[in-house]
């Protein structure tokens, strides 16, 4: 499939340089620190070598579950589930929301294809990770798959067992094989992958596969961690994955061994290259006792980078609560392994309210999809900015909704979120993709799976916008039937996440999709896809700004006006040597005390992104011992044709103040006297104005005492600020 990008000019181009990005530093207050313990070595399993797999008889081994039981009370969340299915009844089903934007893409599906069909249980809980080869490997809660991206496959439908049989004997496989996640590193060419062993304290572990190569069906590096870190009878639970520059993170649930008590969530921090070398002695930490601010700390998601490059060298973590609250927590791993880490809870900082919907109604069964609850889903860090999803009751009707925060991590109560969905309608399990033509273009894409009462389960993305608008939803596949595998039970498990990544060599954005649809057995399906549009770029922001003069005295000032491009709408200046040092303002009045030579910055952004300019050695301040009296000085003409002089300045012991001006050829000119406010003082003169050189002037005494800036405009464009002052 072609993708199209409509190109205004070259600042535009797509860039797919593997940069390496600094983590910027928390000005606010850490509000917690988690326990860590000390560095210690990951068991080595051994080498999954596939060249020595041909042939091989598979197992074949698998559980299912076919049946959910409840024993005692109903648990807080089971009781406010049934409080929203109360609401769903009585909701009103509407039309889906239709976009009115013209920025929003309208996500277009390219090549997909049937993934993993050997499903032996529920949730299939979808990952994926496409390399900038074009390998695919997609997994679920029973198999494994390789493809590559035309659709051609490489491995089909591997259990896990079966995929491990070169270090199962290390393993002791004697429980079941749960919850992976899949990871592709750009920047090293290799992928990672986590699998999950056992539910009790004696049989928990966490399995860690790196990739020797950029080829999946090549050869990995086998680790184990315990999933009961602290021998206190927990075992682990519902892992997320992220990748910094050194560093692996695995984020997890310790649940009380025989129940489902939660003892607490941790986060593995392991050493990222050694994995991939295969070191015998593979470095890692543990960080419990995690500070959960007013909603707990529950299924952290580790933010990894969004496009091709990598930051670090820690990671950004972000949480939600799972059952009802108006908060989100971020979190920060400081740095390496090597570095002294700790890992802080940035803020826990206020967001529109959010719970826990009820559990979805499928066509052609009275077997619900459960929709869990509202646990964070995905994240990922860009440009100063975690992009994060959730699932919640949207509008309180009771139906799942998409809920979409983007959170700038030196000030997350200046975050931005959107919420999606459609009363009658299910949107569930969302993931996150980065979809933008830059690092600071913050267009994404998210994709999600979806039931109603007159549709089988099925698979969509999304569309949203830097302005946080929404495109119309794009079903990427369609569900054949309903799903009843736990024909015993009236729930059904629908899935923990599914997953959707970007490629990110691609001279267009383009991102890769995997979830769960109603297969024809009544059963889960996998789909893999691929998912790009046309993109429509925003004009690009450039900083730009004047000063009224450059060479001043010492204790006089410089009036600074912005003009950059393309409608900024946050300015950060820095003023060396100046008075104030910084500013939000747009225009300023600087003085200066000190001599010598400084320089200036202003840093420019609005919703599309930033852009910085600096002027080395700007502003010349000379000492005011030599000062001498101002004398008449002839004009010269400058770039935009028009040229202007106050005579005198200041003007202690004169009636009128003279105005030079030259104007290099006919144009529209507009005089203002303005306040250091800008503000209109007097409006001297608008007309169109001759080529020449004209003199006005005008009496000092009619105007308040204090600093005033004459201001011409040609053609509308701010020409020169020259200031006079009034004793």
């Amino acid at each position: 499939m072609r993708y199209i990008v409509t190109v205004v000019c070259s600042l535009f181009m797509f860039t797919t340089a593997l940069a390496q990005h600094q983590m910027p530093d928390y000005p606010g207050e850490i509000e917690g620190v988690a326990d860590r313990t000390e560095v210690s070595h990951a068991r080595f399993l051994g080498v999954i070598d596939r060249s020595d797999d041909a042939g091989k008889v598979k197992w074949m081994k698998s559980f299912s579950k076919v049946a959910a039981y409840t024993h005692g009370t109903p648990t807080p969340l089971d009781e406010h589930k049934a409080q929203q299915k109360e609401l769903r009844e009585n909701a009103v089903a509407e039309e889906a929301p239709v976009s009115h934007s013209s920025r929003t893409i309208d996500p277009e599906v390219g090549t997909n294809f049937l993934g993993n069909t050997l499903v032996t249980g529920t949730p299939p809980d979808n990952s994926i990770a496409i390399s900038n080869g074009g390998k695919i490997i997609t997994v679920d809660n029973s198999s494994m798959a390789f493809h590559n991206d035309n659709g051609s496959a490489i491995m089909l439908n591997e259990l896990h067992e079966d995929w491990l049989d070169d270090v199962a004997a290390s393993i002791n496989v004697t429980s079941s094989l749960f919850d992976p996640r899949v990871i592709y590193d750009p920047v090293e060419d290799k992928f990672i992958f986590v699998l999950l062993h056992g539910s009790s304290s004696n049989t928990s572990k966490v399995l860690v596969c790196y990739s020797q190569t950029n080829d999946p069906a090549g050869n990995w590096n086998v680790y184990e961690l315990d999933g009961d870190p602290f021998n206190d009878g927990s075992w682990f639970d519902y892992p997320q994955i992220g990748i910094s520059e050194n560093s692996l993170f695995i984020t997890g649930n310790l649940f009380q061994s025989g129940s489902n008590s939660f003892n607490g969530a941790i986060v593995y921090q392991l050493d990222k290259n050694g994995g991939y070398a295969g070191v015998a002695n593979l470095n890692f930490t543990v960080y419990s006792n995690i500070p959960g601010g007013q909603i707990g700390a529950f299924s952290l998601v580790p933010a990894g980078f969004g496009q091709g490059g990598e930051y670090g060298p820690g990671i950004y973590l972000v949480s939600s609560n799972s059952f009802s609250a108006n908060r989100l927590n971020l979190y920060q791993v400081t740095g390496g392994l090597n570095s002294n880490p700790s890992l802080n809870l940035l803020s826990s900082f206020n967001v529109p309210s959010y719970s826990a919907p009820a559990d979805a109604i499928q066509s052609g069964t009275f077997a619900e999809l459960s929709t869990n609850d509202s646990r964070m889903q995905h994240a990922f860090y860009l440009d100063g900015t975690v992009h994060a999803v959730h699932q919640a009751s949207y509008q309180n009707s009771g139906y799942s909704g998409i809920v979409y925060y983007r959170i700038p991590v030196t000030n997350p109560s200046a975050y931005q979120s959107s919420r999606y969905g459609q009363v009658g309608v299910d949107y569930a399990f969302p993931s996150i993709a980065s979809f933008g033509l830059t690092e600071s273009d913050k267009n994404v894409m998210i994709g999600f799976l979806r039931v109603s009462s007159s549709t089988f389960p099925e698979i969509g993305v999304i569309n949203c916008d830097l302005s946080m608008n929404w495109s119309s939803p794009t079903v990427i596949k369609t569900g054949n039937s309903y799903v009843d595998h736990n024909w015993l039970s009236g729930t059904e498990r629908w899935g923990d996440y599914s997953d959707i990544q970007r490629k990110h060599n691609e001279t267009s954005p383009a991102v890769w999709m995997a979830g769960c649809f109603g297969s024809n057995n009544n059963n889960w399906n996998t789909w893999i896809a691929e998912i790009g549009g046309e993109i429509v770029p925003v004009p690009v922001l450039e900083a730009r700004f004047e000063a009224d003069t450059t060479v001043v005295y010492q204790g006089e000032s410089v009036f600074f006006s912005d003009s950059s491009i393309n409608n900024p709408t946050n300015w950060i200046w820095t003023f060396e040597g100046g008075d104030p040092l910084n500013s939000f303002s747009q225009n300023n009045l600087v003085s200066y005390d000190d001599t010598g030579f400084f320089d200036v910055t202003l840093r420019v952004s609005n919703q599309t992104g930033a852009d910085t300019l600096v002027k080395e050695e700007y502003i010349h301040v000379l000492s005011s011992d030599t000062a001498a009296p101002v004398e008449p000085e002839g004009l010269s003409e400058v770039e935009e044709g028009l040229d202007m002089k106050v005579y005198p300045n200041p003007s202690a012991e004169f009636e009128l103040v003279y105005v030079y001006i030259e104007n290099e050829g006919w144009a529209q000119v507009d005089i203002n006297i303005i306040d250091i406010q800008g503000r209109v003082v007097k409006a001297m003169y608008s007309d169109q104005m001759k080529p020449g050189v004209h003199r006005m002037t005008f009496n000092k005494l009619a105007l308040p005492s204090g600093q005033c800036i004459v201001q011409v405009k040609r053609n509308g464009q701010i020409t020169k600020n020259e200031k006079i002052i009034v004793l």
